[in-house]
């Protein structure tokens, strides 16, 4: 049997060299060899547990060493963040804390803040939609009460200049035109802009005559030009094609607010307005358009606040001149959508020079032969039911359609014109919108249960995207905007009777 070495030694040292022949001595040292190699045994696995252990501590003691570094990172990021939060205030308490109860109390304070601001928020933004609801209701009621009379105006205003007059009525006659034209520019500017607030506003692309509609304009604002010893001078390039394609009706608003604007702060001055092709890519034409005015002019640092809503130059300018300050804005935003922009070079004392360069394709040709037939204004056998709740509007509708020749039937609400329709074989009805008992859309909707051919028109002061949706839907055919134009009116009508020949109703 191996013994244990230091039992060797202590055997070798203390024993004599016979031991061995003594039985119980040698039962005796065997147990004590046994009880050497067990102690070995025992230490031996106390060390490897030891260092197992040692080695565990080790590892969870810098465990725990991360995790104190990543708390103590993470407090000071919180506390330099409760810190921004606390902006403006005493905040040492922030600092010198690492109370996470006191920090987490803090927080659930601000979050119950944060949402009490966000629920305010939500409120605003309500209170915010409901207001501009209402604006808009506002603005389509004031427009059908406003519309209504002035339509009677411009009609009655071009029914009287059809007659015959002393001289001096001439030219009141031709006041109370230009005034009931410009009355209506400011009623247009002022829906438009709401339209274009609300991102409703559509442009009309349809072929136009640019040279008609810049010469119309120059003699709707002469007068206005005389009376304050303005010269207002036309430019036009000869090159300009007959026909072009765009919204002719907001390219007219657009020249016509710069050239009112032009007049308006000119005295005994030269407004001179020029219209010319720039460039040409095959039927692509970049016409150029300037106005420029020896007027008032307007200072460098007042030349980009001109072009925000209801702004003007200065107070000044708004008690000498007037003006609501939408005209330029409502141009700007009109251009933008046009995909172009209004320039501006002015010195003050110096006058002023608006300009504005915009794409148009060449659109078709249309012979001499078809503006002669639309000027002989007869609509001879033609059989029209005008419905109306305004007498005066009545009134007004009959001596139009009289000129032309019309034979019509008046009534003044929608339950009328129902049974008017029952009775009568018309080839169009005018129809209001607004009117007592029963009103325009309710009224068409009824007939259409009987008859779905008959051709009915809108008389109505809205025309943004949503309404016109509502007459047609209703089962109307085509709407007329109020104050209409007479001459406009004219080739409205007569090209839905055509279009609705009576022969092909039956």
């Amino acid at each position: 049997m191996e013994r244990h070495k230091l039992l060797r030694r202590q055997i070798k040292k203390y024993l004599p060299a016979n031991w061995e022949e003594n039985e119980q001595l040698v039962h005796f040292i065997a147990a004590i060899n046994e009880s050497y190699t067990n102690y070995d045994q025992d230490q031996a696995l106390s060390q490897h547990a030891f260092d197992i252990a040692d080695q565990e501590y080790n590892e969870i003691t810098q465990k725990l060493i991360n995790e104190k570094e990543l708390r103590d990172k993470s407090i000071e990021t919180l506390l330099n963040s409760v810190s921004q939060l606390h902006e403006g205030e005493n905040t040492d308490w922030i600092s010198e804390s690492n109370d996470l109860l006191n920090i987490a109390q803090y927080l659930n304070v601000q979050v119950s803040k944060r949402k009490e601001i966000e629920g305010q928020l939500k409120r605003a933004i309500r209170d915010a939609r409901n207001a501009s609801k209402a604006k808009s209701q506002f603005l389509s009621t004031m427009s059908h009460e406003i519309r209504s009379p002035l339509n009677v105006i411009i009609g009655m205003s071009h029914l009287l200049q059809l007659e015959d007059h002393l001289p001096e009525q001439v030219e009141n006659l031709e006041i109370l035109n230009i005034a009931s034209q410009n009355l209506m520019l400011l009623i247009n500017d002022i829906l438009d802009y709401n339209k274009i607030e609300s991102g409703k506003l559509e442009l009309d692309l349809k072929p136009f005559s640019l040279t008609e509609l810049i010469t119309n304009i120059k003699k709707a604002n002469s007068v206005n030009a005389q009376e304050k010893g303005n010269q207002l001078k036309l430019i036009l390039d000869s090159d300009i094609p007959e026909r072009l394609i765009g919204d002719g009706g907001r390219l007219g608003q657009i020249i016509t607010n710069l050239v009112s604007n032009a007049i308006k702060f000119t005295n005994e001055g030269t407004i001179r307005m020029t219209v010319s092709v720039k460039k040409q890519e095959g039927i692509n034409h970049l016409i150029s358009i300037r106005v420029k005015d020896s007027g008032i002019g307007i200072s460098k640092e007042k030349q980009q606040t001109i072009f925000e809503q209801f702004t003007q130059a200065s107070s000044n300018i708004t008690r000498q001149y007037g003006g609501t300050g939408l005209g330029l804005a409502i141009s700007k935003r009109l251009l933008e959508l046009m995909n172009s922009s209004i320039e501006i070079e002015s010195e003050e004392g110096e006058g002023s020079t608006f300009s504005f360069d915009l794409w148009l394709k060449e659109g078709p040709s249309v012979g001499k032969a078809k503006f002669e037939e639309s000027d002989k204004r007869d609509l001879s056998g033609s059989y029209i039911l005008v419905v109306d709740d305004l007498e005066y509007n009545l009134v007004m509708i009959r001596k139009i359609l009289g000129e032309w020749n019309v034979k019509m039937d008046l009534c003044y609400n929608g339950e009328e014109a129902l049974q008017r329709v029952k009775e009568h074989s018309y080839d169009m009805v005018l129809m209001d919108m607004q009117m007592p008992v029963m009103d325009g859309k309710e009224a068409t909707r009824e007939i259409r249960k009987f008859n779905r051919k008959l051709p009915i028109i809108a008389f109505t002061a809205l025309n943004d995207q949503a309404s016109l949706d509502e007459l047609y839907s209703a089962g109307m055919n085509g709407y007329l905007t109020k104050p209409f134009n007479p001459d406009e009116m004219y080739n409205k009508l007569r090209e839905l009777l055509n279009r609705f020949d009576k022969a092909e109703l039956e």
